[in-house]
């Protein structure tokens, strides 16, 4: 017994020796946003890398894992609000034409209510017919909660859909000033599906909470137009801005609680990024 006794001392010193340490950051917490990039011109920047970028969580400095280009498909929930003048048929049609083949699409027309013309789909015909349905109807009563309810509606579908890179575009003559919504509860639900909030508004639309904090909490972008051919103008920008993505990654220390709050920035000189101030924490 004291010789197998031994035995086995000797054995488990040898393993214990021999035993690797946890690597450090084993258990650290990975996190993802979508971010873009454009110079002084405003064209789009896609030379970053992961040495360009710096991120602060909750005023902390967090280390960069990776920059590459975004490749994921997109689900991309197209909300319109037009009075029923018809004026973004062509510009919807213009982002379409340059995001095909990049992911699915869902349109979503307010008359004032919100209906569904067509659910996610990359069929060109689908996508074609319900373009149809975007002309003129005739003066509408716009209704900024119906606005704001399709944008919450959109966000709870994509968090449904376990959507990776999720977009909502949504396009305002109105705006989206709340009678009974809690624009709160609007931007809880974008953060929570993980959705980048892009709003095109006709200029003097009253966006209101939701629709003017968004953009900038989600890592979208808010357009304004005063003709036709500036809402398409706009809907082109930010279909180039969604091609040139670039997917961020990086990590928290084991241990560490995700918070709400986030700061992306590049040193580089005349590059002005576009990212979430809010994510969440789940």
């Amino acid at each position: 017994m004291r010789m197998v006794s031994a035995s086995v001392i000797v054995v488990l010193a040898f393993m214990a020796a021999g035993t690797p340490s946890r690597a450090k950051g084993a258990e650290e917490t990975t996190r993802r946003v979508y971010i873009s990039a454009v110079d002084s011109a405003g064209a789009q920047v896609t030379d970053l890398t992961a040495a360009d970028i710096a991120v602060k969580e909750d005023g902390k400095d967090r280390p960069v894992a990776g920059l590459e280009p975004a490749t994921a498909p997109m689900q991309v929930a197209i909300l319109v609000d037009d009075a029923g003048l018809g004026a973004f048929q062509v510009g919807v049609s213009q982002f379409l034409q340059r995001s095909l083949g990049r992911g699915q699409f869902a349109i979503t027309l307010l008359n004032p209510q919100a209906s569904p013309i067509v659910d996610f789909t990359d069929d060109v015909a689908a996508l074609k017919g319900a373009l149809g349905r975007l002309g003129n109807r005739g003066r509408l009563q716009a209704d900024g909660d119906q606005m704001l309810d399709a944008i919450g509606r959109a966000a709870k579908t994509l968090q449904q859909r376990k959507a990776e890179r999720a977009v909502i575009l949504a396009l305002t003559i109105a705006g989206g000033q709340p009678q009974s919504i809690e624009p709160r509860d609007v931007l809880t639900a974008v953060r929570s599906s993980g959705a980048m909030l892009n709003v095109v508004h006709v200029i003097g639309a009253d966006l209101g909470m939701a629709m003017g904090d968004g953009p900038k909490q989600s890592g979208g972008r808010i357009e304004q137009a005063g003709t036709a051919d500036a809402i398409t103008t706009a809907l082109i920008k930010i279909a180039t801005s969604l091609q040139q993505q670039y997917l961020l990654t990086y990590t928290l220390p084991d241990g560490v609680t995700p918070a709400e709050r986030l700061t992306v920035s590049t040193a580089r000189k005349g590059i002005t990024l576009t990212a979430p101030t809010r994510i969440a924490t789940k």
